[in-house]
């Protein structure tokens, strides 16, 4: 699904990216606990899918997250 969340790992570190973009989102991990936070919170705010992958790309988990009523605008 487009515009969903993933922490993955590349180059002996944890990342996290928009599914479908190109640019890693800011910030390098040293573990996949500490990448994973920071998505769930991108993951919250965007009302997506958290998508972590393992070290050998294979999905270890997935969570959606929809949007609470006082997170929406206006």
């Amino acid at each position: 699904m487009g515009g969903d969340v993933e922490t993955y790992w590349v180059d002996d570190t944890w990342r996290n990216r928009m599914v479908g973009g190109h640019e890693p989102l800011p910030g390098e991990y040293r573990t996949r606990e500490a990448a994973s936070e920071v998505a769930r919170v991108e993951a919250r705010i965007r009302g997506v899918e958290h998508i972590i992958r393992r070290k050998d790309g294979t999905v270890a988990d997935r969570r959606r997250y929809p949007r609470r009523s006082e997170e929406l605008p206006g």
